[in-house]
């Protein structure tokens, strides 16, 4: 008998997903719970599991093609050519609810169609094995320093640069020929002819939200500076102590608390506007995005309630955020509820910037690099260190007093960081 897996209803809005990558094809033998393909929607790059145990009939869909809720996958025959057996009940979710093993879970063990095991799959996630696709690197064979032995993208990268491994294709041996830049390196390659690249995956889905995004909203933006000396005094009075903890402390933390405590003033600005209802609608939480710069495009998971956190836990949250969506293994409730975005791409050398909102949410905040400069304080001319402030907000939610009073507000926070310290009696 044939069974046909189709898209299941993921929830959370998400009513299509893309194909990415088959990890099987027609005539294959697979197992139930074998991955078979990876899947991405606009919130998480997962494996799919074979729902069923039998031969692979029919692939529905090609690679890169968008497949929405309901529509067929694959097709697999179970060998029984008798009475109709019991379906296997289909996977609820390709993001880690129930029937499918979320981003960041270990792989399965397939077993061959006979009963024989089959050799241990090696654990990876799917943004790595796309990583050692692309640069002719197969995973068996390598030694994974991850959790539980999984292989990262720093493994790979060692077995290009000529690491001993074993398996190694020819294509992975003449790859080392090739320059394989550190994750966040823009080097361009030297090319000899245009290229075509498939705008598919993330990039594909961040095409598409920028779009509607400034169709839809229309934006208004502001841009300051902070006097960042003081924060950055006090970063590294803290330092010490949150790494005693196991407590990395970026900037980040301090721009995301600080700017869920001015969100608190403003609420306004922590509001967003529902196009169908023609309501604006006020957050009575303020759970500040964050934007994770990953190989395949913006990630952006969610400090919730940043607000009432302390600082060392919003600092500990967002480290292990930000390792998890440099993964793509962060999980999609980690992505969902965000009612404002902040983006600090200070690290690579921005200043200003006309950051882009992300529907359905009322603003966007942008942090450029702090830098030393000549300005005047009583009469004098001083060097402070300065931090760009860009501020894009949905003018059909607020007029120039929220702007400047919500940027004056984080300012103050900013400037004066030991309020963000303290923590709610």
């Amino acid at each position: 008998m044939s069974y046909t897996f189709h898209l299941p209803d993921i929830g959370e809005g998400i009513a299509e997903a893309e194909i990415i990558r088959w990890l099987v094809g027609p005539g294959d033998q697979v197992v139930e719970d074998q991955p078979v393909a990876e899947i991405e929607t606009d919130k998480a790059l997962v494996e799919m599991p074979s729902p069923a145990t039998g031969q692979v009939a029919e692939l529905c869909a090609p690679e890169g093609a968008m497949v929405r809720v309901g529509e067929r996958l694959i097709v697999i025959d179970d060998g029984d050519d008798g009475a109709a057996p019991t379906p296997a009940e289909p996977a609820q979710s390709v993001d880690g609810e129930a029937g499918a093993p979320p981003a960041g879970s270990a792989d399965h063990t397939p077993q061959s169609a006979n009963g024989s095991g089959a050799q241990k799959r090696p654990l990876a996630t799917p943004a790595t094995r796309r990583l050692a696709r692309e640069v002719g690197v197969t995973l068996e064979g390598l030694v994974g320093t991850g959790p539980a032995g999984r292989i990262s993208d720093d493994d790979v990268r060692a077995a290009v640069r000529g690491a001993p491994q074993e398996n190694s294709s020819a294509a992975g041996a003449a790859a080392t020929e090739r320059s394989l830049p550190e994750s966040g390196s823009h080097q361009p390659a030297r090319l000899t002819e245009d290229q075509r690249i498939p705008v598919r995956g993330l990039r594909r889905r961040t095409a598409e939200a920028m779009v509607r995004a400034l169709r839809d909203i229309p934006h208004t933006v502001a841009m300051h500076h902070a006097d960042v000396g003081d924060l950055l005094a006090l970063r590294k009075t803290l330092l010490p102590g949150a790494e005693a903890k196991g407590i990395g402390l970026t900037l980040t933390p301090f721009l995301v608390k600080a700017t869920a405590l001015a969100l608190a003033q403003f609420p306004m600005a922590n509001a967003s506007f529902d196009d169908a209802a023609q309501e604006i609608i006020v957050r009575a939480r303020r759970n500040v995005g964050f934007a994770v710069n990953t190989p395949d495009g913006l990630v952006i998971p969610v400090v919730k309630d940043a607000d009432r956190k302390p600082l060392l836990a919003v600092a500990r949250e967002v480290e292990a955020l930000t390792a998890a969506a440099r993964t793509r293994t962060v999980a999609i409730e980690q992505m969902q509820e965000g009612t404002f975005t902040i983006s600090n791409h200070g690290p690579l050398g921005g200043n200003f910037g006309t950051p882009i909102i992300r529907a359905p949410e009322g603003g966007i905040l942008g942090f450029g690099r702090a830098t030393p400069q000549a300005v005047v304080r009583d009469g004098e001319i001083v060097a402070r260190t300065l931090l760009p402030i860009s501020y894009s907000a949905d003018h059909r939610l607020v007029d120039g007093d929220v702007v400047i009073g919500f940027c004056q507000a984080l300012i103050t926070l900013l400037e004066a960081p030991v309020q963000l310290l303290v923590e709610e009696g």
